[in-house]
């Protein structure tokens, strides 16, 4: 019996121990002294834990579609916050084309971004983090 527990016991071990490396700090993954000022429609949003995944298809100026993945908090702390999957994606349906300013991932080579503010078309704004003196004007 007790040649069987301590492998048993290191296993799970490792089983218990997984989802905690799934979970990342926000600073590993995403340079928060940076921002960038990304502008299109909001195609998806996955509202599940962890975090919040918005998708936004933004235009290059030659016309082509890029999706930009947008982390964001987890959904109990917008709740909290009172916003709702449904302010987020305001009038997606529709082709509404918002403003994100998100702090990008240190990766450069990923369309990755941890949210800051969406501003939409009318001039209102949900600010989710970072300190809104730094966010660039929306022109």
């Amino acid at each position: 019996m007790r040649k069987l527990s301590a492998p048993l016991i290191a296993i799970l071990g490792l089983v218990l121990a997984t989802p905690l490396v799934a979970h990342h700090s926000v600073p590993a993954v995403f340079d928060e002294g940076k921002q960038i000022t990304l502008t299109g429609t909001i195609s998806k949003i996955d509202w599940i834990n962890p975090h919040i995944h918005l998708f936004l298809t933004t235009k290059a100026p030659d016309g082509k579609a890029t999706t930009w993945e947008i982390e964001t908090l987890p959904t109990n702390w917008m709740r909290n916050a009172g916003i709702t999957k449904d302010a987020v994606l305001g009038n997606a349906a529709a082709g509404e084309v918002v403003t994100i300013h998100a702090n990008p991932a240190r990766d450069t080579s990923l369309q990755l971004g941890y949210l800051m503010r969406i501003t939409y078309p009318d001039g209102h704004f949900l600010h989710v983090t970072g300190d809104p003196e730094k966010i660039a004007p929306v022109k």
